[in-house]
């Protein structure tokens, strides 16, 4: 392939999307699935040189940043903040990410075990100030009560089968709750958006599904699958911190559509 055929291919898979907004292809889903898994490896690495921790405290500091990245781009869709190249997908993870990335490390090195604290206020700065712009702006708010109402439902009838089926409840750990709640937002976020305020689903497998069952498959699909990759994490990886910070990846994957999914339909946009 000359240069010609490169600029085309990067252009037409890459580029074109995030101009016309029109989605994405499997392609961008395949290479931004490879970069993400070897930041969150490098990250890995970095956070045992530092003797970070990676449990509860550190996919709680993980939340906060996650949040900044769903309200940016809830903004940015409304038209509070330009678009850019560097406030939408992919180039807010990136930024945000290294945001997060530095701001974990900067707090170890000054605060060393009490790093979180540090961490999650320098996500929850810029979260006070894009916060009111919000607020203002909110239409449907009803849509945080049938939200509500179904994870609630759900996750109840879910934590109960894992507490009680006799295979499930000596796989499953703590953390794996937070990433189970986290996609259960995402499945059920979409399946309202798109059920009853006219989205689509810009990826490409779930709008395959959607389009064979209707929105609420999401629910049931997200969770088969996540449920899914807990158990083989479990089962196969021995290093508890690196398991963590998989599941804590796979938290943020679900929770940051699901909550921009759900910022955009308050705001009505």
């Amino acid at each position: 392939m000359d240069i010609s055929g490169i600029k085309n291919f990067l252009y037409r898979y890459y580029i074109e999307p995030i101009e016309k907004q029109s989605g994405y292809n499997y392609i961008q889903e395949i290479t931004y699935g490879i970069l993400l898994f070897i930041m969150v490896y490098l990250f890995y690495r970095v956070c045992k040189i530092l003797k970070i921790e990676i449990e509860r405290r550190f996919a709680l500091v993980t939340v906060f940043y996650t949040i900044l990245i769903s309200l940016i781009r809830a903004l940015v869709d409304g038209g509070y903040i330009p678009r850019t190249y560097y406030t939408v997908t992919p180039g807010i993870v990136v930024v945000v990410g290294m945001y997060y990335m530095m701001a974990t490390v900067i707090s170890a090195l000054l605060l060393r075990e009490r790093y979180y604290i540090l961490a999650a206020l320098m996500a929850l700065l810029p979260l006070l100030y894009l916060l009111p712009i919000f607020l203002k702006n909110m239409i449907h708010v009803e849509v945080l009560f049938y939200l509500l109402f179904i994870v609630a439902l759900v996750y109840t009838g879910l934590h109960y089968l894992l507490e009680r089926v006799e295979p499930l409840k000596h796989v499953f750990q703590p953390m794996d709750r937070y990433v189970i709640l986290a996609q259960l937002i995402d499945g059920t976020s979409t399946a309202l958006g798109v059920g009853l305020y006219g989205y689509w689903e810009q990826h490409p497998l779930p709008r395959f599904f959607i389009e064979l069952f209707g929105p609420y498959i999401m629910i049931p699909l997200k969770l088969v699958a996540v449920v899914t990759v807990l158990y083989i994490i479990n089962r196969e990886i021995e290093d508890e911190d690196l398991k963590n910070i998989l599941k804590i990846a796979i938290m943020a994957l679900g929770l940051a559509p699901g909550l921009r999914n759900l910022f955009r339909i308050v705001m009505g946009v």
